[in-house]
C-alpha cells in the first residue's frame, strides 16, 4: 500500500516538473523568434541539443531520486519534508494494519484448532493434541510489551476456567469434598460437606427449581445464601396448596398413571396386545383389565427381538387379563411381610423404595404361577411380566370374567366337587409346589368351566417362611368357614384340614394361638372395664404364650439330652461287644 502511494506522488511531481519546463521552453521561444525571426542558426541549433542533454540528465536524475524514495535513502533537498514524513506515516501504519491482520487470522485459526481437538477428546480415552500445529504470531502484535501479552494469555486461559454461574463452581468444590465427608484446603483449612458456605449457596440452587408459580427470581447473578432452615421454610411454603405427589403417581383406581399407560402402549406397539378394553376389577392391590392379543404377533417385534413373552406365538391366549399392581403401598402396606422373609428376595428386598417392592410383588406372582402350573394347579398362564404390568389368560369367555367362588351359585354336587378340589390342591400346593397361598379364600378362587381356578398368589410364600404355619392355619379356617355357611356335610374342621395337609399336629406347634398373635383384639377401654370376667375370649386382649413356649422349649431341652445320653450308652455297648469279640478271637487262635 505504501509504495503504490509513493509511486504516485513521483508521478505527480514528475508531471508538474515537465509543464513547468515547457512553459518556460514556449516562452524562450517566443523571445527567441521576436527578436530574429529569420532561419535558425548554429547557436539556436546548439542550445536545443544542449537542452536535449538538459533534459535526459534531468531525468536520470528523477529515477535515481524514485529509486532512492523506494531504498529509503531519499535526501531531504530531493523532497520535501511535509511528504517525507507523510510516506513514514503511510508506510508505518500500514506494516501494523498487515501485522494486526495476520495475527488476528492466527488467533482465529489456533482457536479452531483447540475446538478440534477438544471435540476429538471429549468422549476418547487417548488425548490428541495439535499443538505442533499452532502458529506462532497468535497475539504477538495484538499488544506493545510483553507483560501485556502474558495478561492476555492468563484472561484467555481464565475465560476457559470459568464456570457458567457461581452455582457450578459450588457443586464442583462439593463434588471435590471425599466420602469421609471432609477434606484439607491449599491454606491448610477444614472444609467439610456441612459448611454454611457451601450449603447457603447450594440452597439457594435449590430455591432455582421450585415450581413456576412460586417466584425466586435469579439467585445465580447475585451472592445469595439460605440457611438450611429459611430454606425448608421456603420449600414448605412452596408445596401449599398442591395435590400430593403420591395422589398424582400413584395407581388410581379407576386409571393408570403416566409411567403404567406407557408400559401398556409399549405392549400394544410390540404387537403383544390388540387393544385393551376396560376395567374388570379392582381390589387392595391391583387393578385388572381386559384385552385381547394380537394375532398377527410372530413372537418377535419389528427389530428382530424378543419382547419377553413367556409362551410361542400360537399358545398366545386371544382374551388377557391385565394385572396392574398399584404403585401406592396405602391400602395393602404389609406387604414387606411376605417378602422380606422369603429367601428368593431377602436380598433384594429394600423398605425404603416402594417401587421396587410393587415391581418384586409382580416378580413374586408370575413365579408363583408358574410353580403351581407346574405341578397342574388350574391357574392363569402367564404371558409377559413388564415391570408391575403382569399380562395372563383371561379366565372367563367373550369379556365376561368367571364369577368368584362366593358368587358362583353350586349345586351340592358341585359344592362338594369344588371343596375336595380345593383341599386336593392345598394339600399339593404344600408338599409338591413347596408353597403356601398365605390368602386363600372364596375371594381368590374362581368357578369356571366346572373347575376352581387359583389367582391372586403374590403373597405365597413357602414352608419355611417363619409365618408360614400361621398363614397356612388362616387358609384352612377361610375354607372350613365358606364350606360350613354353605351347608356342606363332613368336612375337616380348621385343625384336622391343616393335620392332612401338613402332617403336623395343630396343638404340638400352637399354629392356632400364632394366628390369634395377629388377630385384633379387644381395644385397652374394652379390657379394662368392669366385670371383666363377663367379656368373652374373642374379645379379651390377646397375649403371647411365653410360659407355653417356655415349658415346650424345656420338654425339647430334656428330650434331645435324653436322647444324647442314650445314643452315648449304646456307642459304648458296641465298644464293649467288639472288644470282647477281639479278646476271643485272639483266644481261640492260641
Amino acid at each position: 500500500m505504501s509504495e503504490q502511494y509513493a509511486h504516485q506522488l513521483h508521478d505527480k511531481e514528475l508531471k508538474q516538473q515537465q509543464q513547468q519546463k515547457e512553459k518556460e521552453k514556449r516562452k524562450t521561444q517566443k523571445e527567441s523568434e521576436a527578436s530574429s525571426p529569420a532561419s535558425p542558426s548554429y547557436s539556436d541549433v546548439a542550445s536545443t541539443s544542449q537542452s536535449a542533454e538538459i533534459q535526459g540528465s534531468h531525468d536520470a536524475d528523477e529515477w535515481e531520486d524514485y529509486s532512492m524514495l523506494l531504498s529509503g535513502q531519499e535526501r531531504s533537498d530531493k523532497i520535501s519534508p511535509e511528504v517525507l514524513r507523510l510516506l513514514e506515516d503511510e508506510a508505518e501504519s500500514d506494516a501494523v494494519i498487515a501485522q494486526m491482520l495476520q495475527s488476528q487470522f492466527d488467533h482465529e485459526y489456533n482457536e479452531e484448532l483447540r475446538r478440534i481437538e477438544r471435540q476429538q477428546n471429549k468422549q476418547s480415552k487417548v488425548t490428541v493434541t495439535l499443538n505442533k500445529f499452532l502458529r506462532d504470531g497468535d497475539a504477538e502484535f495484538l499488544h506493545d510489551t510483553e507483560n501485556d501479552y502474558n495478561d492476555y494469555e492468563e484472561d484467555e486461559l481464565e475465560r476457559h476456567k470459568r464456570d457458567w454461574d457461581r452455582f457450578e463452581t459450588n457443586e464442583k468444590r462439593l463434588d471435590a469434598i471425599p466420602k469421609c465427608g471432609f477434606k484439607v484446603d491449599k491454606e491448610g483449612e477444614m472444609i467439610t460437606k456441612h459448611d454454611p458456605q457451601l450449603c447457603g449457596v447450594r440452597n439457594a440452587q435449590r430455591v432455582m427449581s421450585f415450581p413456576p408459580e412460586f417466584p425466586t427470581g435469579d439467585g445465580a447473578c447475585f451472592d445469595m445464601k439460605l440457611s438450611n432452615k429459611v430454606f425448608n421454610q421456603l420449600k414448605a411454603y412452596s408445596r401449599r396448596g398442591r395435590a400430593d405427589k403420591k395422589e398424582k403417581v400413584a395407581t388410581a383406581e379407576m386409571g393408570v398413571d403416566a409411567a403404567t399407560r406407557l408400559l401398556l402402549y409399549k405392549l400394544i406397539n410390540n404387537q403383544i396386545l390388540e387393544q385393551i378394553n376396560g376395567i374388570i376389577s379392582t381390589g387392595k392391590e391391583a387393578v385388572i383389565l381386559h384385552a385381547n392379543s394380537d394375532s398377527s404377533y410372530t413372537g418377535t417385534n419389528e427389530h428382530g427381538h424378543g419382547d419377553g413373552v413367556l409362551m410361542p406365538p400360537h399358545l398366545l391366549p386371544k382374551e388377557c387379563a391385565i394385572k396392574i399392581f398399584k404403585t401406592t403401598l396405602n391400602e395393602f402396606k404389609q406387604r414387606d411381610r411376605y417378602i422380606k422373609d422369603d429367601y428368593r428376595f431377602k436380598d433384594r428386598f429394600s423398605k425404603q423404595n416402594h417401587r421396587v417392592i410393587i415391581n418384586m410383588w409382580a416378580e413374586k406372582e408370575m413365579h408363583n404361577l408358574m410353580r403351581m402350573q407346574s405341578i397342574g394347579l388350574n391357574v392363569p398362564d402367564v404371558v409377559v411380566l413388564k415391570r408391575h404390568v403382569l399380562v395372563m389368560r383371561f379366565i372367563g369367555d367373550n369379556h365376561n370374567a368367571a364369577p368368584k367362588l362366593k358368587d358362583a351359585r353350586l349345586s351340592a354336587a358341585e359344592l362338594s366337587c369344588a371343596y375336595e378340589e380345593i383341599v386336593d390342591a392345598m394339600y399339593k400346593l404344600y408338599n409338591q409346589a413347596n408353597l403356601v397361598h398365605a390368602d386363600l379364600s372364596e375371594y381368590n378362587i374362581l368357578w369356571f368351566e366346572g373347575k376352581c381356578w387359583f389367582i391372586d398368589v403374590a403373597q405365597s410364600v413357602e414352608p419355611e417362611h417363619p409365618s408360614a404355619l400361621e398363614f397356612l392355619m388362616r387358609d384352612c379356617g377361610n375354607i372350613v368357614n365358606f364350606f360350613e355357611k354353605r351347608g356342606l356335610p363332613n368336612i375337616y374342621t380348621k385343625e384336622q384340614l391343616f393335620e392332612f395337609i401338613t402332617a403336623l399336629n395343630a396343638e404340638t406347634h400352637n399354629a392356632a394361638m400364632l394366628e390369634r398373635i395377629h388377630t385384633k383384639g379387644a381395644s385397652i377401654n374394652q379390657a379394662t372395664v368392669p366385670n371383666q370376667q363377663e367379656c368373652p375370649d374373642e374379645l379379651k386382649p390377646l397375649e403371647y404364650p411365653f410360659e407355653l413356649a417356655w415349658e415346650k422349649s424345656q420338654q425339647d431341652r430334656k428330650a434331645a439330652a435324653a436322647a444324647q445320653q442314650l445314643k452315648v450308652k449304646d456307642n459304648e455297648e458296641d465298644i464293649n461287644t467288639s472288644s470282647n469279640n477281639d479278646n476271643n478271637t485272639a483266644t481261640c487262635a492260641q
